[in-house]
């Protein structure tokens, strides 16, 4: 039995370690220091940050493996954020990266720990690795292709009527074997408006590829060291293409520079499931301050000359993005748990993937010719502003509202007809219905 003094004595430390770490950090602003010195002081108490981990008891597991509470929550937040990001004029911001982000770590939390419990049956000898392959690729063929292909076919038939734009007809092959990150980076080298989001679906689509055949090729006991040789490989790739010069887009979007967050989720997943560690709430919040002042000012530190700050602050992000997902994992109840509980928010995050995938393709009211003609030269005000973001969200949600109820959730039904099995042991079973992907 751990010490519960000893605890609130390393929880009263952190807590104080972190004030005068922002106390430095504000001051270093104040004083107009480098980059590197204001985030000197998030780098110094983030190591001490685990200290404030305590042992207590996680979501019960056989909740878990039907549900982890939160992560529709956290979904919600997500794809909110991507939202805000591309309808309400915050470009300038890391809004659209945190929630994409927040669903690579999501995924990869999820999916890997799938493949290494589809695994451990191979291990066994009950099942075989073509029957655990067809079982995964089944599932997540039922999950991401219908309205994907669906929304690919309306544009398509849309194109040829003269209604889409030019851009369509050169990246619609792409769009159609997941290589959109490809080419934006690579054909475009800019991002292609309205279709800019189908980037992030090709990374996880291309992950899936990669990653199922490999994991459940090998024994469950090596898929921990498989995800930290992508992560190795992911930040090196990272250090590699800034030190190259590469274009921003073209480090954004490359596979390997997004695959070692994956990874980093399937790490914290083993984590979880073999520890019974529970971030308190004040640890969650400074993991949540950090990540919020990384995501505020990564315009600036994206324009860093020097590759190792640049690759660390990078490194910090997603460290701090997977350690949210996984503190998540662990809760069992709390304040936490209720705000990501609430309601309308999660009900947002289960339609998310419909959400994602049609948001982009909504009108932006406020641009419109007709909306800047009402108001003149005096341009469109705030309220007029907030009132069209408020449209164009109703008008996502319904249509993901009715995707989810009439394509989506009738389609996942038939997810367990085939390849049933009685019992998965694993935290993230159910979370397949749910739309890990978006």
């Amino acid at each position: 039995m751990v010490d519960l003094k000893n605890w609130q004595e390393i929880a009263r430390l952190v807590r104080k370690y972190f004030r005068c770490a922002v106390a430095a950090t504000l001051a270093a602003s104040a004083q107009g220091s480098s980059t590197q010195e204001k985030y000197k002081g998030i780098f110094l108490f983030l190591s001490l940050l685990f200290l404030g981990c305590h042992l207590s008891t996680r979501q019960d597991r056989a909740k878990m493996n039907e549900k982890i509470r939160g992560f529709d929550g956290l979904r919600g937040i997500a794809v909110f954020l991507v939202f805000l990001h591309h309808k309400a004029m915050a470009e300038g911001t890391g809004l659209g990266h945190l929630g994409v982000w927040i669903f690579f770590a999501l995924s990869g939390f999820l999916i890997t720990d799938i493949l290494t419990t589809q695994r451990r049956y191979i291990d066994a000898g009950t099942s075989t690795f073509g029957a655990e392959l067809k079982r995964f690729l089944y599932r997540r063929t039922l999950r991401i292709f219908p309205i994907y292909y669906l929304l690919l076919a309306t544009l398509a038939v849309l194109m040829t009527m003269g209604f889409a734009g030019p851009e369509l007809a050169g990246g619609m092959p792409y769009h159609f074997v997941y290589l959109s990150n490809f080419w934006i980076a690579d054909v475009l080298h800019a991002w292609p408006g309205r279709y800019s989001h189908l980037w992030s679906l090709s990374i996880e689509e291309q992950f899936y590829i990669v990653f199922a055949p490999l994991l459940l090729g090998l024994r469950a006991d090596w898929h921990g060291r498989i995800c930290w040789l992508v992560l190795a490989l992911g930040v090196g790739s990272l250090f590699t293409m800034k030190a190259l010069h590469d274009s921003p887009i073209a480090i954004y979007t490359h596979p390997l520079t997004n695959f070692w967050l994956l990874a980093l989720g399937g790490i914290g997943a083993a984590f979880v499931k073999r520890s019974r560690l529970r971030a308190p709430l004040y640890a969650v919040v400074i993991i949540s301050t950090v990540i919020a002042l990384l995501c505020f000012q990564e315009p600036e530190w994206e324009r860093l000359a020097n590759p190792y700050s640049y690759t660390a602050l990078y490194v910090l992000y997603g460290a701090c993005i997977a350690m949210l997902v996984c503190a998540i994992a662990c809760s069992a109840s709390g304040p936490l748990l209720r705000v990501l509980e609430w309601a309308p928010l999660a009900a947002l995050g289960k339609i998310s993937y419909g959400f994602y995938l049609y948001h982009g393709f909504i009108p932006d009211f406020y641009k419109s010719a007709s909306v800047k003609a009402l108001f003149g030269a005096s341009g469109v005000p705030w309220w007029a502003r907030f009132l069209c973001v408020l449209a164009s969200f109703a008008l996502t949600w319904s249509l993901a509202r009715l995707s989810w109820r009439f394509i989506e959730a009738p389609i996942l039904r038939l997810k367990n007809r085939r390849f049933m099995r009685v019992s998965v042991q694993g935290p993230a079973n159910a979370e397949l219905s749910g739309g890990e992907a978006r």
